[in-house]
């Protein structure tokens, strides 16, 4: 069985962290931490786990604030030694150091705030700056608009995931699903950023924001496309996509997809009637240009599931982009995966698949899904 993601803090990382901390403060009681927070574990998903080797680290270390964290900054980069099989999940080990900061400083904001400067370098620190935004705004406020034009791509980075109105797995920051101005001020500086990953964060920003205020979010995406659309079509696309899923006709239209496109769905079936969770649901649809100009689609696919009530509740997913010329047909096939996973748990019942074209829905069918 594949390893589950909470499965990453395991006694191999809370050693290694402990050992990186006995390097730069010999008197760690290393074998009183370990023992508490491997017996927390078993009961803990990955979030809460990272919390608790914080709240353990600060039973641990000295009580004075200043001198805990700067035993944490100077052993945040140390190599441990620890290889572990969840290779993408490395920069996790050091995710207890940030929400040390997060749960533990708020009354040294300047330190933390510092502190959080520099640790982000290793592990973003999206979540925990959200603590000093709440209780802090002012100064937070402060500090990002400073950080915008930090050298490093990932403090970067942080001015903007910080923000996120509806990061996930992060504080909800409602004062800006409320009104996001002040995050807008900080994506607009960094919407053309030399950095990937930077534009992606400007993205998912806009992407949150859309949720909450699509009107502001179409009106941005009009503005900076006709300002400079080389630079930023990517991060519009990628900005608008919750819209596009739900057939937003303002950004299928920015982004080149016409709503009013004569498309026919034929041919669409799912290959068997009833499925068992482990299995991938497959399915075809054949899409045929019926217009006179050729076209490129928005093919999008939502999974109608079942709840525990037997009532069906939708999520979109993409598919394609195809472009048809006039008269053109294309043959879609998707297989859908029903293994269990840690975002999603499943109900036996009828569930449903639905073709979606440039926010038009073409077809529709059913499968029944096993659990037992």
């Amino acid at each position: 069985m594949a390893a589950q993601l909470k499965d990453f803090y395991n006694a191999e990382i809370v050693a290694g962290i402990a050992a990186r901390i006995r390097t730069i403060h010999p008197a760690f009681p290393h074998k009183d931490f370990t023992a508490e927070v491997m017996a927390a574990l078993p009961f803990l998903e990955l979030m809460d786990r990272a919390k608790t080797i914080a709240a353990s680290l600060r039973r641990h270390l000295p009580q004075d604030y200043p001198a805990a964290l700067d035993i944490l900054l100077r052993s945040i980069g140390l190599d441990d030694g620890v290889k572990t099989e969840m290779e993408a999940m490395s920069g996790f080990r050091h995710l207890p150091f940030l929400n040390f900061v997060g749960a533990y400083g708020l009354d040294h904001p300047e330190l933390s705030l510092a502190a959080l400067n520099r640790m982000t370098r290793f592990f973003s620190a999206e979540f925990d700056i959200r603590y000093y935004l709440l209780h802090h705004y002012d100064l937070t406020m402060a500090a990002i608009r400073d950080w915008v034009t930090d050298e490093d791509w990932r403090v970067r980075r942080l001015c903007s995931e910080g923000l996120r109105p509806r990061l996930p797995w992060g504080l909800r920051l409602k004062s800006f699903i409320a009104d996001p101005a002040p995050v807008l001020e900080i994506i607009e500086t960094l919407r053309a950023d030399p950095n990937e990953n930077v534009r992606r964060s400007v993205a998912n920003n806009l992407n949150d924001i859309a949720k909450d205020h699509p009107n502001i979010a179409i009106a941005i995406a009009q503005r900076w496309l006709k300002e400079d659309r080389e630079s930023t079509l990517d991060t519009v696309r990628h900005g608008l996509r919750s819209l596009v899923k739900k057939g937003d006709v303002r950004a299928l239209q920015l982004l080149g997809f016409d709503h009013a496109v004569p498309v026919s769905a034929r041919a669409f079936r799912i290959a068997a009637e009833r499925y068992r969770v482990g299995d991938a649901v497959q399915f075809t649809v054949t899409l045929t240009n019926d217009g006179k100009k050729a076209a490129t689609l928005s093919v999008g696919y939502t999974i109608h599931w079942c709840d525990a009530r037997g009532k069906q509740r939708p999520k979109v997913f993409k598919l394609s982009n195809p472009r048809l010329g006039p008269g053109e047909s294309i043959v879609l096939e998707k297989r859908h995966s029903l293994k269990p996973i840690t975002t999603r748990r499943y109900y036996a019942g009828l569930h449903g698949v639905e073709i979606l074209v440039n926010g038009k829905s073409l077809a529709r069918g059913e499968f029944r899904l096993d659990v037992a």
